[in-house]
């Protein structure tokens, strides 16, 4: 009975250590998509999804390794705003036209 009971107790300890969030990204277009997601694999994270229409960010990480603001950061750092982070100038002028979300336009989708 001890054993059922550590085993169970192991089972909820390592659950809690993966949660699921979300964080509002700016972006526009399937390239926009692409490079959030991509930025947003950082070490701790196990999935990464982007709603082009919603502009939510969803992901599942643990909490041991990697915090949504960590995620934040690193996506800001490739170029995209969020309510966490926001892209430099710099980072975000070298982004494609039809990606420049702050101008609100895009060319293709």
């Amino acid at each position: 009975m001890l054993l059922i009971l550590a085993f169970a107790t192991n089972q909820l300890k390592a659950q809690s250590k993966t949660i699921t969030d979300t964080i509002t990204i700016s972006g526009n277009c399937g390239q926009c998509k692409t490079r959030i997601e991509d930025a947003s694999y950082i070490k701790g994270v196990k999935s990464a999804e982007w709603n082009k229409k919603t502009h939510l960010l969803t992901v599942i990480f643990n909490t041991e390794k990697t915090s949504v603001e960590k995620i934040a950061i690193a996506v800001a750092n490739a170029g995209h705003d969020n309510r966490l982070a926001k892209a430099t100038d710099k980072t975000y002028n070298k982004l494609p036209g039809c990606c420049a979300y702050r101008t609100g336009v895009c060319h293709h989708e």
